[in-house]
């Protein structure tokens, strides 16, 4: 082979190595078993207000688990009023971080107006500015949404970046959040 033909396929390997190392991919990061390319794991807070869904026999909500991403999610009530809760009024949070320039939050929503109470409602932020919401009233039907893509941003400058979904406002509404999975690219 020619010195100059070497060279030829030389750069052609490089050129096709960067194109095939540059093509974006998605990662999904379970709310159980976290980030399976990182290890990064979500944080819950407070701990004590949020339930391992699937495991949970005092939760009211008992969606299928066969229907959730790796059939587990985390469960969490808001309660503004003191009595049930063992720390009322205060939302609580699920906080994930991630390398990437896309992230999509998936949630299942409940349906019901009581036992559970299916009101949702829920605000997202990205490296703590607030990038958007979420709400959905109960409509009174004893049944579940899976899937349920409850925020999306594919416009992220590309790097590290941490994203917190929080239950409920302070003073607002009774709030349930059944988190399933994120998935960056």
């Amino acid at each position: 082979m020619s010195l100059a033909l070497g060279a030829i396929l030389l750069l052609f390997s490089a050129r096709c190595t960067v194109l095939v190392a540059a093509t974006p991919f998605n990662i999904s990061i379970d709310d159980s078993m976290g980030d399976p390319f990182t290890g990064e794991q979500w944080s819950y807070y407070p701990p004590n207000l949020w339930n391992v869904g699937q495991n949970c026999s005092g939760c009211t909500a008992h969606p299928d688990p066969s229907d959730a991403y790796l059939n587990t999610w985390h469960d969490s009530t808001f309660y503004p009023q003191p009595g049930i809760s063992p720390e009322p009024n205060v939302p609580t949070t699920a906080t994930i971080t991630f390398n990437g320039t896309a992230l999509y939050v998936y949630c299942m929503i409940a349906h019901s107006s009581v036992s559970p109470d299916g009101n949702t409602d829920m605000t997202f932020m990205i490296d703590n500015e607030i990038v958007g919401g979420y709400a959905e009233a109960p409509t009174g039907q004893m049944s579940y949404d899976y899937n349920i893509l409850v925020y999306s941003n594919d416009a992220l400058v590309p790097g590290f970046h941490t994203f917190t979904l929080i239950n409920g406002h302070v003073n607002g509404n009774k709030s349930l959040v059944l988190l399933d999975y994120a998935m960056y690219t």
